[in-house]
């Protein structure tokens, strides 16, 4: 179980130099952070530890090949110290750096990855009724760091109370998922349900459960509720991640909303797919317990 979590934004939609710091986020100032790079894409550098270890974990990776690598460096992290690799998803906008970063980090790094995340042609259904894609992890990531892979569906212990989800159990009627999404399947396109949706949930000592999403496919309240059913009797302490709220109806808003104002959770940070209004909604319901975020952020939680 972690004693502290600290959670730095590598790769983010957004990137804001003049947000005041708090005890619990830490913002990037003018100077070397004005250099930072912001990109339609997600990352995550997490630090799990106790009082004399400490697990990395780098989540996600960024649309391009170019902007987590120069973030990494301003920020100081250095991707050979890094104990796992977590792919949420197999979208481009989370897998666009891998290769580079397996290249640069060591050969002890495992990358967990569902395996319904590769080996996969998947395009996006425009209004217009034409299909953005393919999009497919380049084969060289198994080819050459195919010894460093860990694919599994079901969850996985990375230690000092750090869980990859697995696949996330859908319920809810009201979360879609994403129903312009679809993969091709013996030469056809059909709907891609996005099983390998995969959450990070990080036990807290005395604070309860960290969860941290991606892009959030199966949904907030179904990501929510999986992780209450790994470790019962755990209240829900912070969610942070994308949260694929950009084109909810106003249903699932509201649904969603309600499930998290029941759960009491204390802290939320939407990143990356949220959505500009959703954060709006969020942000104004949950004012107290609202995180803004940025490239460059650090959110610091400890436990008690």
């Amino acid at each position: 179980m972690a004693k502290k979590v600290e959670i730095t934004t590598v790769v983010d939609n957004y990137i804001d130099i003049f947000i005041p710091s708090t005890a619990v986020a830490s913002y990037p100032v003018p100077g070397r952070a004005s250099q930072l790079w912001a990109e339609q894409g997600l990352s995550l550098w997490i630090e799990a530890s106790d009082n004399d270890r400490t697990r990395r974990i780098l989540y996600d990776f960024g649309r391009s090949e170019h902007v987590l690598l120069r973030n990494v460096e301003l920020l100081g992290l250095d991707l050979r110290k890094l104990d796992y690799l977590v792919l949420s998803h197999g979208h481009l906008d989370h897998y666009g750096c891998l290769l580079r970063v397996l290249e640069n980090t060591n050969d002890g790094c495992k990358l967990i990855v569902h395996p319904d995340a590769y080996g996969r042609k998947r395009f996006f259904l425009q209004k217009d009724g034409t299909y953005v894609g393919p999009w497919e992890i380049d084969s060289r990531v198994f080819d050459q760091f195919g010894s460093r892979l860990e694919p599994t569906s079901t969850p996985s212990d990375l230690g000092l109370g750090v869980h990859v989800s697995g696949e996330i159990e859908k319920k809810t009627e009201f979360e879609p998922g994403m129903p312009n999404a679809f993969v091709e399947v013996d030469g056809k396109l059909v709907h891609d349900q996005i099983p390998d949706d995969q959450s990070i949930f990080i036990e807290l000592e005395g604070r309860g459960i960290v969860v941290l999403s991606g892009c959030c496919h199966a949904g907030v309240v179904n990501t929510l509720a999986y992780a209450r059913k790994l470790f019962p009797g755990q209240p829900i302490y912070a969610l942070i991640g994308g949260l694929h709220l950009n084109s909810a109806s106003n249903e699932q808003m509201q649904k969603t909303v309600e499930y998290l104002s029941q759960s009491e959770i204390r802290y939320i940070s939407g990143l990356h797919c949220t959505g500009y209004y959703a954060q709006r909604i969020l942000m104004e319901q949950f004012r107290d317990c609202w995180l803004p975020n940025t490239v460059g952020a650090t959110l610091t939680f400890t436990g008690s």
